[in-house]
């Protein structure tokens, strides 16, 4: 029992790290300004969260 619940943690672990960086990587983007001629839509955004989720590490 003890066993399954350090690997239930560490899997939330895991999973609360990736929404960070892609929290972070989201904050970036919006704080450097999207360019004049181009507005992100919320499909970009899933992207580009999705991308940087696949960039912190394998899933487990």
């Amino acid at each position: 029992m003890i066993a399954l619940a350090q690997a239930w943690r560490a899997g939330l672990t895991r999973h609360t790290q990736r929404a960070i960086l892609a929290r972070e990587a989201a904050l970036r983007l919006v704080e450097s300004g999207p360019p004049e001629h181009h507005a992100f839509t919320v499909r970009d955004l899933i992207r580009m969260a999705q991308s940087a989720r696949s960039a912190a590490g394998p899933r487990g």
